[in-house]
């Protein structure tokens, strides 16, 4: 009744291309028949194989299963590869498009991989996106005997091959915050360069002012690790591709962003401003 019903439809409605699973192929030749029968035009028929992905769910009965049961928080949630859930961290509608453009309607099943879709988002975002510094799991830190000289504010700009889009200011003082990982990283009298400022060192749980050039660092291999102030910063949470939630401080700048704007973590990734309250902002992480 099925086979019936849809080639009659077809027919009424003027149907000259099906496209659908190669599941279908037995379906093709039933309907194929009833065309013949009645002596109308027998469409083109196109069999596509089933596309997979990497470490994602995409049966939307499993997906509709684990919503109802509370394992996801909706058809968004970043674990599913869902349409809407892959838009909420940030992968554009164009990588997309240029991935079924290369995959095509091959009958073959195909496997996409995180690292296509990630390698063709980025680079759209590459261009698009202003940089900003975020600090997750912070470790915040006072720089003791930092010169007079050194404290004020630093300009960065938003994006490295755009001058024109402008600068962001960071306010520079001795209280900051890093990573607690940058700073487990260094250990004590080794050098930690400060991205755009100085040098300082970690001995016995103090941060003491080092130097100020870059070469300096380099010449010693020193991390180069991006920073916040604690004078103006923003509390900010990102929420992770495993729905994990990474909680931690962006620069001041940042208050100027827009929801649904898609930004670059200087050391970190992409990630996409999902809603912004009193208290802090939320970003979805889209990719390295």
């Amino acid at each position: 009744m099925m086979n019936f019903s849809v080639a009659v439809d077809d027919h009424l409605m003027g149907v000259t291309h099906v496209l659908r699973g190669k599941d279908h192929l037995a379906n093709s030749e039933k309907q194929r028949y009833l065309y013949q029968h009645f002596g109308w035009k027998v469409p083109v028929f196109v069999h596509y194989g089933r596309l997979k992905m990497e470490d994602v769910a995409l049966s939307t009965s499993k997906a509709r299963q684990g919503i109802e049961e509370g394992i996801y928080t909706g058809w968004d949630d970043p674990r599913l590869g869902t349409i809407r859930a892959i838009a909420r961290r940030g992968i554009k509608q164009e990588a997309i498009t240029e991935l079924m453009m290369e995959i095509g309607p091959k009958i073959s099943d195909a496997t996409v991989s995180w690292k296509k879709v990630y390698g063709l988002n980025r680079a759209i975002l590459e261009e698009t996106s202003n940089r900003y510094f975020y600090v997750a799991n912070p470790q915040m830190i006072e720089i003791e005997n930092l010169p007079e000289a050194e404290v004020g504010i630093i300009q960065r700009p938003l994006h490295p091959d755009y001058p024109q889009r402008g600068n962001r200011e960071l306010p520079f003082g001795p209280k900051l915050y890093i990573t607690m990982e940058d700073y487990n990283k260094t250990g004590d009298n080794r050098i930690l360069r400060l991205i755009d400022a100085v040098n300082v060192t970690f001995n016995g749980g103090k941060t003491v002012y080092h130097s100020s050039d870059l070469e300096e660092a380099r010449n010693v291999k020193a991390m180069i690790v991006q920073w916040v102030p604690v004078e103006g910063s923003l509390s900010a949470d990102l929420v992770m591709p495993d729905a994990t939630i990474k909680t931690g401080f962006i620069e001041p700048s940042a208050s100027n962003l827009k929801v649904d704007g898609v930004v670059q973590f200087e050391r970190f990734g992409f990630a996409r401003l999902d809603k912004v309250t009193d208290t802090k902002l939320v970003f979805y992480f889209a990719h390295k």
